[in-house]
């Protein structure tokens, strides 16, 4: 017969798949209205283990949005750079960005960056800096994909023009929060490549 675990030992968990639990939760819910009582009800893990694992509940947080930043930048980057011109490129970061907010499901949450951080970079200065580099990341890789295919462009109209891009892509998050279907929201997508695109090249 198995020996049960000596009381007060913790129990061992997948982190990542944990930290995806925990991610989904401030998704849902953002940070302020997420408690730590929520979230080791979620995970089925009691505080002690929680912080042993991620630190305090801005940690948590502060790695939620590092790890979605990475499951943004593996879906994103790619097109950027692979496109054959720059309305293809465009138009794949945006359905990379959807085919993130909406996986398999019907219904998406947003981004957590776009939707959810947003509302708490004016109160927790370590937020606004993580939300602020995930904005400054994506302007930078459009700035590059759209100085790549309209070399005519001065450097601070490529900016802008990046900028532009971007904050449709806040539009899209927005809107899919809202509860707008995917197929709703492709279209909105082609769109803003084929808008953005032919802005650039005149």
């Amino acid at each position: 017969m198995t020996k049960p675990a000596p009381r007060g030992r913790p129990r061992k968990f997948d982190k990542a798949k944990t930290l995806q639990v925990i991610l989904k939760l401030f998704l849902a819910n953002g940070f302020a209205a997420t408690s730590l009582d929520d979230i080791a009800a979620a995970t089925r893990l009691t505080r002690p283990s929680l912080y042993a694992a991620y630190g305090n509940k801005t940690a948590m947080y502060l790695l939620c949005l590092e790890t979605f930043a990475e499951q943004m930048a593996a879906a994103v980057l790619p097109p950027l750079q692979t496109g054959k011109d720059l309305q293809a490129a465009l138009a794949g970061f945006y359905d990379g960005a959807l085919d993130t907010y909406f996986g398999s499901k019907r219904q998406s949450q947003g981004c957590l960056a776009f939707t959810t951080a947003i509302a708490d970079v004016t109160s927790d200065t370590q937020i606004r800096k993580a939300v602020g580099g995930f904005v400054q990341s994506l302007d930078a890789a459009l700035t590059t994909c759209i100085a790549h295919h309209t070399p005519h462009l001065t450097e601070a109209e490529a900016e802008s023009l990046a900028q532009l891009a971007a904050g449709m892509l806040m539009n899209i998050a927005t809107r899919a929060r809202a509860g707008a279907r995917r197929d709703t929201l492709d279209p909105l997508a082609a769109a803003s490549a084929k808008m953005i695109a032919q802005t650039a090249l005149g």
